[in-house]
């Protein structure tokens, strides 16, 4: 197994933000499964606990994909901002999550 480096998200966000709507390299995982996982954090802006902060909040301002390579997944990310409806879908999630 190749060993990455490990990823400043909060480095790359910033750098990201710098430059909307241009496709930054995030990082190279091992496995197309551990982009997913790093693909579905920068999206969501999702945290291990309620305690720690996203460098990719908020949710949904930022886009990511990833492409295969020899040794595994490259991950990209580029910031597109709030749009008034993701402020809206985080509003409604928001609700409807403290109703259940």
């Amino acid at each position: 197994m190749i060993r990455h480096a490990r990823v400043d998200h909060f480095a790359v966000a910033a750098s990201c933000r710098a430059k909307p709507g241009v496709w930054l390299p995030v990082g190279e995982y091992n496995s197309s499964q551990s982009a997913e996982g790093a693909i579905d954090y920068i999206r969501n802006a999702t945290t291990k606990s309620p305690t720690q902060r996203s460098a990719w909040t908020p949710a949904r301002s930022f886009e990511a994909r990833h492409a295969l390579t020899e040794f595994g997944a490259r991950v990209e990310a580029r910031y597109v901002g709030v749009s008034a409806d993701a402020a809206w879908s985080d509003a409604v999630d928001a609700l409807i999550g403290g109703a259940a």
